[in-house]
């Protein structure tokens, strides 16, 4: 008999211990969600954005993209367009800086605004400074010459004496870079700047993106010429919003926006709502 009270005892104190250990796990995995839950959430950026409803957008000026209209004084353009799409859709107020292309990631790195969102093209070497999200839109790089140039051809354009002029820190100013090997490469810090070195012969091209260059030619034909290069000489680059690598989950965010957009077309429409390439939402394919 000692020895069965012995026994049922032990039992007894198994099966509380027992109970206790499993309240005591619940507890732990419980107090694991909420930390782990808690840290995905958002980092002091997004954190910020979402207590404020505030996103602060650094962007740079591009006709039919994000241009600053003088007689409304308001930004309009697909990009800006899909910016508002956003603020209603999340209830976030989106407040635009203006700024130089080449000023966009330096303005960003120095926490003048949280995201770029200019329709900047992701590529490895900018890669090293800011992080690149979900593309929405799509180039190819063109040259642009004057109405009377004998320019017809990549191979035309790159020769000695040429000079090729390009805004600084763009796509289209590291594809020219890595192409041209006997035109020399102007660079400027605005696209104004950079036509207008075309357009008054001190540049024998300006190479820029395709939409830019097609609508300029369009607009002045009996001054410029929008010149393609062969599928196999050109680049596409992507349009995509940039941010610091501390804030990846505010390009989670964004992403998460542009997927769900893709798959409605909504950039279709705006496309052609800009009356801009089908492509343009399509990419080479």
């Amino acid at each position: 008999m000692p020895e069965l009270a012995v026994t049922m005892t032990q039992k007894a104190e198994g099966i509380i211990m027992l109970g206790i250990f499993k309240k005591a796990l619940v507890a732990t995995a419980s107090i694991a969600v909420v930390a782990l839950s808690t840290s995905a959430w958002a980092g002091p950026t997004l954190d910020r954005i979402m207590s404020e409803k505030k996103l602060v957008v650094g962007v740079a000026p591009w006709n039919k993209f994000v241009l600053l209209n003088p007689k409304t004084n308001q930004y309009e353009g697909l990009i800006v367009d899909d910016i508002r799409n956003l603020e209603a859709m999340t209830g976030i107020k989106v407040e635009l800086v203006n700024t130089t292309w080449s000023g966009l990631v330096a303005g960003l790195q120095a926490g003048k605004w949280d995201v770029i969102m200019s329709g900047l093209g992701a590529t490895p070497e900018r890669a090293t400074a800011v992080a690149f999200g979900e593309a929405f839109g799509y180039l190819s790089s063109t040259a642009m010459v004057r109405a009377d140039s004998p320019v017809r051809s990549l191979a035309d354009l790159d020769k000695d004496g040429n000079t090729v002029s390009v805004v600084s820190g763009t796509a289209a100013h590291q594809f020219a870079q890595r192409t041209f090997k006997k035109a020399k490469v102007s660079s400027l810090s605005d696209t104004g700047a950079a036509v207008l070195e075309v357009m008054q012969g001190r540049a024998t091209a300006y190479v820029g993106d395709s939409v830019s260059n097609e609508l300029r030619a369009q607009e002045r034909p009996t001054e410029l010429r929008n010149v393609k290069f062969a599928s196999n000489e050109t680049e596409w680059t992507s349009m995509n919003h940039a941010v610091r690598y501390s804030d990846l989950d505010l390009l989670t965010f964004l992403d998460t926006y542009i997927r769900s957009m893709k798959l409605r077309g909504w950039y279709r429409t705006l496309a052609d709502k800009w009356n801009l390439p089908p492509e343009l939402a399509t990419g080479p394919h």
